[in-house]
């Protein structure tokens, strides 16, 4: 990621850069000053905080990565993790922030997602805010536990077809993100792909109950843009035929420097044409590929 996609993509001068990025830094500070016990907070890459300091100070002239940073919080008993990435905009834009914990179930997990999401959305831009979220997750993760399911009148019957479902987001850089998207596919036996950077693309393919499960979680997680662009029905009902992949992987495919930004399409498009799904390519982006062979 240069320095002049960054200005010319998102509309931020440097010097506005920098001014958020020392608000990002000095409220990481006060967090620290809070949750100083081990493994409260986390950095989730402590190079992107190196650079972070470098760009701002001064020392460094390249665009930083976002902040990742997780915290750990017990309420009750519990484990919760905020997940957080700040992006160049933060504060004056939401953090991509969402919930992890295990105990709960799916339902609960993705409602408790989204009425985080929509607390943060009401607050004030320009401020930071992740005190904010802490405090609102300490007030309130208890109640999504105690909630009691309704039993089941009928057990309900999985949706055993096939289906393919083609997401794109507008960026996928969150380290967090990137690992639950991975995690929940495996847990749910389902099979595809992540490709992270500006833009991110995600493909998975499984029964339509699974993957239905998988998008529901993920969608939850607050993002700048995403949404399903494509799906696909296995109309024939051979699931062998129809399922491209054997497993679900994150894949990289790089083009500048050493850092996950943007992606080589050439490379994307020869590795759908190598699972026989090249013709997807011009549907996502509405352009015919260029494969680099």
């Amino acid at each position: 990621m240069s320095t002049g996609d960054v200005v010319e993509s998102d509309k931020l001068s440097l010097e506005k850069i920098k001014e958020n990025l020392q608000t990002q830094l000095s409220e990481l500070e006060s967090l620290q000053s809070v949750f100083y016990n081990p493994g409260e907070i986390r950095v989730e890459d402590m190079c992107t905080l190196s650079d972070i300091k470098n760009f701002v100070n001064g020392r460094s002239t390249y665009l930083p990565q976002y902040l990742d940073l997780t915290v750990n919080l017990l309420v009750e008993k519990l484990k919760f993790e905020l997940c957080v990435t700040l992006s160049h905009e933060y504060p004056y834009a939401e953090p991509e922030i969402f919930v992890r914990n295990h105990t709960l179930n799916r339902p609960r997990h993705v409602q408790l997602n989204r009425d985080l999401c929509d607390y943060v959305s009401g607050l004030e831009r320009g401020e930071p805010c992740i005190f904010s979220a802490v405090s609102w997750l300490q007030d309130n993760a208890q109640g999504y536990v105690e909630i009691k399911e309704k039993p089941a009148l009928e057990e309900s019957v999985k949706d055993e077809r096939c289906i393919r479902y083609w997401i794109y987001s507008h960026h996928i850089y969150s380290k967090t993100k990137r690992r639950e998207i991975v995690d929940l596919a495996n847990l749910l036996h389902i099979s595809g792909f992540c490709m992270p950077g500006k833009p991110g693309i995600i493909c998975v393919e499984g029964t339509t109950s699974d993957c239905n499960e998988w998008w529901q979680s993920i969608k939850s997680m607050n993002w700048k843009k995403i949404f399903c662009k494509v799906t696909e029905e296995d109309k024939e009902g051979e699931e062998g035929s129809f399922l491209k992949f054997d497993k679900f992987e994150e894949v990289v495919f790089q083009n500048s420097g050493v850092k996950c930004n943007h992606m080589d399409m050439g490379e994307l498009y020869k590795y759908l044409d190598d699972h026989k799904l090249g013709y997807i390519f011009k549907e996502i982006f509405g352009v015919e590929a260029k494969s680099n062979t």
